[in-house]
C-alpha cells in the first residue's frame, strides 16, 4: 500500500514540473497547469464511474482493470466483496439448518417482536394455532389468539407460569405455552399440545369431585349415629366412651377434608359461589378474626390493623376462605402465647393482605411446594394440628380468580410471612385515583 501511495504522488509530481517547464518554454505555465489539472480531474471521475458502475451493476464480476491506486481500491473491495459472501453464505447455511431442525420439532415455536407481532414459526405452531404464511406475518399473537386468559397471560406478561388454553385451530385441543424474552424484549413462545395431559388431570378432578360428594351422605349418616351415642355417653362403658369420642374427633376430621376437597374442586373447575363485588376488607377481617379467637384453647396474641376507607373487589366467599386459613395455619403452627399479626396496606401497585407469626418457620428449601395438594413440611405432625393440606392449595387457586399472587417469607425457628398481592384493578382507596376498569358501585361493599 505504502509503496502504491509514493509511486502515485511522484507520478502526480513528476507530470506538475514537466506542465511547468513546458508552460515556461512556451510562456503558457497557466495555460498548461490548468489543462494537466483538468486531465487529472477527467481521469479521477472515470475511474469513479467504473467503479459506481461494478459496484451497482455487476458486483459478482471481476473488477476492471486499472493500475495505481485505483487498481488496488479495486482488488480490495473485490476481496471485500468475496469474504462478505462466504459470511453470507455460511450465515444462510445455519440459519437454513436452524430452520429445518425446529421445523421438524413436534412443539410449536414462535418468534414475536416487542409489541407481540409474529416474525416467524415453525411448521408444528402453524399446524397448532392455524397460522398461515404470510398473511399473518406481522399480526399481534393476540389476534390469533383470541381468549381472555391468553389476554391477560401476553398483556400483564406472566411468564413465569405456563398457560394452558384450547386451541383456536383444532377443536378439542389444548396447548401449552411458555414464553421468554430475550434482546430487547422480543418474545419466543414455544406451543405444546399437552391434550393428553388435560384430559387426565380433568378425570382426576372429575374423580375428586365426585368421590367427595359420594363420600359425604354415608359420612353424614355416621355423624348422626355418632351424635347420638354421644347424647348417651354417660350410660356407656369406658372403653366405648373413648372410642366414640374418637370415631367423632376422625368424622370431623373427615367432614373437613371433603368440604375442603369440594371447595378446590370448584375453584379448579372456575365454578363460582358467588359474583365479584366490592367488600369492605375491614369489615372482612374482623369477622375472620372473630371467628379465629374461638379456633384453639391455647392463648394467642392476635392483633390486626386495616383501613377502614379500603375496598376489594371479588367473590366474598372465596376470599373469606383464602385469608382464614391463613389465619387459621398461623394459629395452628404457633405455640401457646405466639404473636400472629394481620394487616392491610395499600400502595400505588395494589393491596396486600398479610399473616405474620413467630411460630415454628418453614425451611426455606420447602416454600416452593407448599401450594401443592396435601403437602405437609412434617409428616410426622399430629392429626389435630396437621389440618387437611390442602389450605394453601385453596389460597393459591383464590388469588388466580382474583389476578393476584401469593408471597411466601419464612425461616425456621423464626416464624413465618405470607403475604397476598392484589392488583391495582381490584382495590378501591381514597389516596389511590380511580382506573375506572371496573364497573360496580362501592354501595354493594360489605
Amino acid at each position: 500500500m505504502k509503496t502504491i501511495w509514493q509511486g502515485a504522488i511522484v507520478k502526480l509530481l513528476f507530470g506538475f514540473v514537466a506542465c511547468l517547464f513546458i508552460g515556461m518554454l512556451s510562456e503558457k505555465t497557466f495555460l498548461f497547469l490548468f489543462l494537466y489539472t483538468l486531465g487529472l480531474l477527467a481521469w479521477q471521475f472515470y475511474e469513479l464511474y467504473r467503479f459506481h458502475h461494478w459496484i451497482h451493476r455487476s458486483s459478482r464480476s471481476l473488477p476492471p482493470d486499472s493500475k495505481g491506486i485505483w487498481g488496488d481500491v479495486f482488488d480490495a473491495v473485490n476481496r471485500l466483496q468475496k469474504k462478505q459472501r462466504k459470511s453470507k453464505k455460511r450465515m444462510q447455511q445455519a440459519l437454513t439448518r436452524i430452520e429445518s431442525s425446529t421445523s421438524a420439532l413436534k412443539d410449536g415455536v414462535i418468534m414475536a417482536d416487542s409489541t407481540g407481532r409474529l416474525e416467524w414459526w415453525n411448521n408444528a405452531a402453524g399446524e397448532l394455532l392455524g397460522l398461515v404464511k404470510p398473511v399473518d406475518r406481522s399480526q399481534p399473537l393476540t389476534n390469533i389468539v383470541r381468549t381472555p386468559e391468553f389476554f391477560r397471560y401476553f398483556s400483564q406478561k406472566r411468564f413465569g407460569e405456563t398457560l394452558i388454553i384450547p386451541s383456536p385451530a383444532k377443536e378439542g385441543t389444548y396447548l401449552e405455552f411458555q414464553t421468554t424474552l430475550y434482546s430487547k424484549n422480543d418474545h419466543l413462545i414455544f406451543v405444546r399440545d399437552v391434550t393428553r395431559l388435560h384430559l387426565l388431570e380433568q378425570m382426576r378432578k372429575d374423580f375428586v369431585a365426585n368421590a367427595s360428594h359420594e363420600l359425604k351422605t354415608p359420612l353424614t349418616v355416621i355423624k348422626g349415629y355418632l351424635e347420638t351415642l354421644d347424647m348417651f355417653k354417660d350410660s356407656l362403658p369406658e372403653r366405648m366412651q373413648k372410642g366414640v369420642h374418637n370415631m367423632s374427633t376422625q368424622s370431623n376430621r373427615m367432614e373437613h377434608l371433603i368440604e375442603d376437597l369440594l371447595l378446590l374442586s370448584r375453584l379448579e373447575s372456575n365454578q363460582r359461589a358467588d359474583s365479584d363485588q366490592w367488600h369492605n376488607i375491614s369489615n372482612l377481617i374482623q369477622v375472620i378474626c372473630d371467628s379465629a379467637k374461638v379456633f384453639k384453647n391455647s392463648e394467642h396474641y392476635l392483633s390486626w390493623d386495616a383501613d377502614e376507607e379500603s375496598a376489594i373487589y371479588g367473590s366474598y366467599s372465596e376470599l373469606y376462605s383464602a385469608f382464614s386459613n391463613l389465619v387459621v395455619n398461623a394459629l395452628k403452627y404457633s405455640p401457646d402465647g405466639g404473636e400472629i399479626d394481620i394487616s392491610w396496606q395499600v400502595n400505588k401497585e395494589g393491596g396486600v393482605f398479610c399473616v405474620q407469626d413467630n411460630g415454628l418457620g418453614i425451611d426455606p428449601r420447602f416454600i416452593p411446594r407448599l401450594t401443592e395438594r396435601f403437602f405437609r413440611v412434617d409428616k410426622g405432625r399430629g392429626s389435630d394440628t396437621a389440618g387437611t393440606g390442602l389450605g394453601l392449595s385453596i389460597v393459591k387457586h383464590v388469588l388466580h380468580h382474583h389476578d393476584s399472587k401469593l408471597e411466601i417469607n419464612s425461616q425456621l425457628g423464626f416464624g413465618s410471612s405470607f403475604s397476598c398481592h392484589f392488583p391495582r384493578t381490584r382495590i378501591k382507596h381514597p389516596t389511590l385515583p380511580e382506573l375506572g376498569t371496573i364497573q360496580e358501585d362501592t354501595s354493594n361493599a360489605r
